[in-house]
């Protein structure tokens, strides 16, 4: 796509790492005059920009947060100032229900097939990327028609309102624009009273089980899909993001490496237990227990790496996931073996005739949280206590994880259903 295609937007602000470097706009040719040439007051643009840069700065450090703020704040920017012609302390509950409004059936020209990064290198400059889009559909193969989930919208105010707040601090806006706009016009579709039911990016049982019997059996055959084996069982177990098996920057830009040292065994009331340290969102540690059943998969992946004890001792320093070059393979290595894990799983599924199935499976080869959800679903309809598995899956608290998660009650309702005579 390009700037022909209609859209009158640009990009804003750069990556994590550059994105101080935007203090001043000297590499930034396309982006000072894209600023200049909006139907609005300059002076009063270029410190609308100023404090959306020094939001995003605040989380420079943290990449995760740091790309979720950057694309709701660019896409929020470009339509306050290209549609509505609106400056950003003028942004009220009308700005914001219309913004919503938006999202829900944005015009062709404001979306992407791919993604794009929003600045490219050219000699010494950083020039606008002409086939960046506000909004996208993540695969380019993607032929379908745009549409934002629920959980997209949740997204998109559970940013804006950490936004609003920093800009309320700063003396820039005198109200939260959020307070005032309806539920219902946050929402990705029209909710009947009564027809509500959660709704869970997971595995079904029989999906998981076919899953780990097929990984399973071909790491007995091929030693190659040992790693795939033990990445799945471990971020299914273990209730993992990509990003907490994988190399990530942490606070003074250190670099952690998730090691064997993070599995620790330990003692409750005469009673032996192992547990896996994690370092997750904002730098923030939680521990996991491990199942008993876990267990048996890190002995095999240990044997496999021709480590001297079947399970981890303290101040182990071996890389989890090592690389061939003897550091640790990144988080895109990572979420590559969970698409090839997904994908040899679906060839089995229509090798064997299950071929919907197989459709299902490939559609969310790239959503790799329909692990984690599979492990905390199954663990809460199997009957534990949902506190710990808040407090394990590191939710800020349990009500959280209630409102995200399938419950056992709801199983049970379902499960009634289908068993009424006719």
């Amino acid at each position: 796509m390009s700037h022909s295609t209609g859209f009158p937007g640009f990009p804003l602000f750069d990556t994590a790492e550059l994105i101080h470097d935007q203090a001043t706009l000297d590499r930034y040719p396309g982006l000072s005059s894209g600023l200049s040439a909006l139907p609005l007051e300059l002076e009063s643009v270029r410190k609308d920009f100023d404090i959306c840069r020094s939001f995003l700065v605040k989380y420079s450090d943290v990449s995760g947060t740091y790309g979720r703020f950057r694309s709701e704040v660019q896409r929020f920017l470009n339509y306050t100032w290209v549609i509505a012609r609106r400056h950003l302390h003028q942004a009220d509950s009308d700005l914001v229900t219309s913004y919503f409004t938006f999202l829900k059936n944005p015009p062709n020209h404001w979306i992407s097939r791919g993604i794009y990064p929003a600045f490219l290198d050219q000699d010494d400059l950083r020039i606008s990327n002409p086939d960046w889009r506000p909004l996208a559909l993540r695969s380019r193969d993607d032929d379908g028609p745009y549409s934002i989930s629920q959980a997209s919208l949740n997204a998109s105010r559970t940013a804006l309102q950490t936004f609003f707040k920093h800009l309320m601090i700063r003396g820039y806006l005198d109200r939260n624009p959020l307070l005032d706009v309806r539920r219902r016009d946050r929402s990705a579709k029209p909710r009947l009273e009564g027809n509500e039911s959660t709704d869970v990016r997971r595995l079904t049982d029989w999906q998981w089980s076919f899953l780990l019997e097929t990984l399973t059996d071909l790491a007995d055959r091929d030693e190659r899909y040992e790693r795939h084996l033990f990445v799945i069982v471990t971020m299914k177990s273990l209730f993992l993001r990509v990003s907490e098996l994988a190399p990530r920057q942490a606070d003074q830009g250190q670099w952690r490496t998730p090691t064997f040292g993070d599995f620790r065994r330990t003692i409750v009331d005469g009673e032996p237990y192992w547990v896996y340290t994690v370092f997750g969102k904002g730098d923030k540690a939680r521990q996991v227990t491990l199942p008993d059943a876990y267990l048996p998969y890190l002995k095999r992946w240990r044997s496999v790496l021709d480590l001297p004890s079947p399970l981890p001792v303290p101040g182990d320093s071996m890389p989890i996931l090592p690389s061939r070059k003897g550091d640790a393979i990144g988080k895109r290595q990572v979420q590559r073996l969970y698409e090839q894990a997904m994908v040899r799983t679906a060839d089995r599924m229509e090798a064997e005739g299950f071929y919907d199935e197989a459709k299902q499976l490939l559609a969310i080869k790239s959503e790799t949280h329909y692990l984690r959800h599979t492990g905390a679903s199954q663990a809460i309809e199997a009957g534990g206590d949902i506190r710990h598995i808040s407090e394990e899956l590191g939710h800020a608290n349990a009500t959280f994880t209630e409102s995200v998660y399938v419950n056992a009650e709801q199983s049970r309702r379902r499960n009634a259903g289908r068993k009424r005579r006719v």
